[in-house]
This record gives structure tokens, C-alpha cells and sequence, in this order.
């Protein structure tokens, strides 16, 4: 059955439209969608794909038809443009269930780990044939990584601070360099209205005690895609390494971690250091915004002229080395189903 990666989805698709999270119409990044109608190598419209449980009916595939553009994390940009449709730079789906309709942007697989603040389209125009070759077949590094107001971080100065009262400047713990400055924070808040639309960007409730004893300390929110440190015996036999960083919706199913069911919005921040940094947020291990060339999606380029005005290191501008091992896909999954089955505490 064939998957499709890395799926940035928006409020609808619209030429000459600027999406961006500032902008409330870059809703996050959809992962995973599958279907054996795709094992034919196209989309087709009327194709019947799985998205997060739910079936879904391709019912549009649009491609450019004129110069469009992704800005990157560091300011740079990308262009895409008319193509093909045996190899589009971009895609773009309308998806159906009868009784929501989602869209979404769908890269080359060639633009590997994104960095997206933004995409801009130029013109759309519908696919010839009602089909186009399948594209995004690779788990590139697309995230959106935010803990939730609330979370208590640890500070320099002994015991912690939510999350929401830091500032540029201040000292927060690390795993691996002691005190280091928070270079940014970033804020996203996001509204009731826009989690009931899409469920999988609601955040991620780990319950005190979840991961092992007293850990974490307190209930934790984060965004799905947001790693948490796993230290155990079978990280080490599967990876290599006891330590390593595990998206957050992958412990799913573990007792004492659900989807968030709260009724209301949420209020989700980023932590940005000189690096990639283990932070402990209410006694856990967690990261703090991975810098990548291209896997950060959510800085803006205001945001970037900020960091170097503030001091970050020349590691950012050459790409954050991870501060641990990600446990991804498959591999990923494995690992939780390997401490469930040997009861095992994943810190």
C-alpha cells in the first residue's frame, strides 16, 4: 500500500494566495496518507486514500501554471513552476469524505527535509487527464514542533518556569551544555474552530507518571510531532544509541497518553536555541526547535534577521546537527510496541 509524506494542508487552494501560519491558512503537515489505488504510481481522481482512519475520495489534483514559490527558514526561497505530470514540483489535492473537504500542497519528494514559512502560489490550473504521477513518497522532515502553555521548563536559576513567561536571553536548562540562552519564542495560538476541522494537529496529553516513575512531573501537552527523549535498554539494541528523540504521537497507546480532548483552542509555543537542545519540560527530556538546513517550517524571516541581531551561532546558518537520534517511521513505532510488549518505562 502506498504512503504519501509530508502533506503541508491549508484552508483551500486559491492561485496567487500567500500560505503561512501568521496568515491562518497553513493549518500544519499531514503524514502518512495511504491507499492501495495509489500502488499504480498516480493519483487519480475518484482514488479512495486513508487519512489518520478516515477515507477520504481525491475529487480535485491541480498543478501550477505559473511561477510559485516556498520561503524558507532562513529566508532564502525555492520556486516551483509548470512541470510534467509524470514528476510535479508541487500538487495540489482536494479531498473529500462526504462530510468534510480538506486540502492540501503536496512537494517533490526533491526538495527533501523542508524549512516552509510560507508558500505562494502563482497560477493552478487542473491536471490534464484527471491524473499525475504519485510524488511525496518520502518521510522527509516536515514539522511543526510546539510545547503548550503551561509546560514548566527548567531554568538556570533553579526549579522552572512556564513555558509562556520566557524571554530572549534567558537561561534554561540543557541536557548536553548546562545553562544555555533561549534565542526566541514563538507563539501560535491555535482556536477551537480550527482543531475540530483538523484533528491531527490537536496536541498531545501525557499524563504524570506515563513515561516512567514521576515522569513527567506533571501532565505535558506538545504538538504531535514534537520529539521526546527515550532512554532505554532497547533504544540502545534497536539504534544503538540509550538515548534517542521520538515524535510524541507515536506513544499513543501507551497508558496515560492521548490526543488532548480538550473543547477549547490551544496556545502553542517554540523554544529556540543556538542549537539543538534536550530541554526538560515538566521533568522530561524534550527538544527544542530543530534547525535543520530544511526541516524547520516555522520561523519567519523577521524572525531569522532577529536570531542574528541576538547573537545565535553560525550552527543555525549551516543547519542544526540533531541533539539525539530520531527515531522515526516504522523504526519509531517499533520501539514503542517493543516497551509495551516487555513493559519496559520509556525514561
Amino acid at each position: 500500500m502506498a504512503s504519501i509524506y509530508d502533506l503541508l494542508e491549508v484552508t483551500i487552494i486559491s492561485a496567487n494566495t500567500t500560505y503561512s501560519e501568521e496568515n491562518g491558512n497553513l493549518l500544519g503537515v499531514v503524514d502518512g496518507a495511504s491507499g492501495t489505488e495509489l500502488d499504480d504510481g498516480e493519483f487519480d481522481e475518484g482514488d479512495l486514500i486513508s487519512i489518520g482512519g478516515t477515507i477520504y475520495t481525491i475529487d480535485l489534483i491541480q498543478e501550477p501554471s505559473s511561477s510559485g514559490s516556498l520561503l524558507l527558514g532562513d529566508g532564502s526561497t525555492r520556486s516551483f513552476g509548470p512541470q510534467n505530470e509524470d514528476n510535479l514540483d508541487v500538487m495540489f489535492l482536494t479531498v473529500s469524505n462526504g462530510g468534510t473537504t480538506r486540502y492540501f500542497i503536496l512537494p517533490n519528494d526533491s526538495y527533501g527535509d523542508l524549512t516552509v514559512q510560507s508558500v505562494t502560489t502563482g497560477g493552478i490550473t487542473d491536471v490534464a487527464g484527471n491524473d499525475a504521477a504519485v510524488i511525496g513518497t518520502t518521510d522527509d522532515e516536515v514539522n511543526v514542533v510546539c510545547f503548550a502553555a503551561g509546560t514548566m521548563i527548567a531554568v538556570a536559576e533553579g526549579g522552572a518556569r512556564p513555558i509562556e513567561t520566557l524571554a530572549p536571553g534567558d537561561l534554561v536548562l540543557t541536557a548536553d551544555h548546562g545553562p544555555r540562552p533561549v534565542r526566541w519564542l514563538e507563539h501560535h495560538a491555535i482556536n477551537a474552530a480550527s482543531l475540530a476541522r483538523n484533528p491531527h494537529v490537536r496536541p498531545i496529553r501525557i499524563s504524570a507518571g506515563a513515561l516512567g516513575q514521576g515522569l513527567p512531573d506533571a501532565p505535558l501537552v506538545v504538538s504531535p510531532q514534537h520529539r521526546i527523549l527515550v532512554r532505554s535498554k532497547i533504544a540502545q539494541r534497536m539504534f544503538g544509541q540509550s538515548e534517542v528523540l521520538l515524535p510524541a504521537k507515536f506513544l499513543r497507546g501507551v497508558t496515560g497518553v492521548e490526543t488532548d480532548p480538550r473543547d477549547g483552542g490551544v496556545d502553542y509555543y517554540h523554544v529556540v536555541m543556538d542549537r539543538h537542545e534536550v530541554l526538560f519540560a515538566n521533568g522530561v527530556g524534550a527538544e527544542s526547535l530543530y534547525r535543520g538546513q530544511e526541516a524547520m517550517k516555522t520561523l519567519r524571516s523577521a524572525q531569522s534577521a532577529a536570531l542574528a541581531m541576538l547573537g545565535a551561532s553560525r550552527t543555525a546558518a549551516r543547519g542544526d546537527v540533531p541533539a539525539r537520534l530520531f527515531a522515526q517511521g516504522g523504526r519509531g513505532r517499533r520501539l514503542v510496541e517493543r516497551h509495551l510488549k516487555n513493559a519496559r518505562a520509556f525514561a
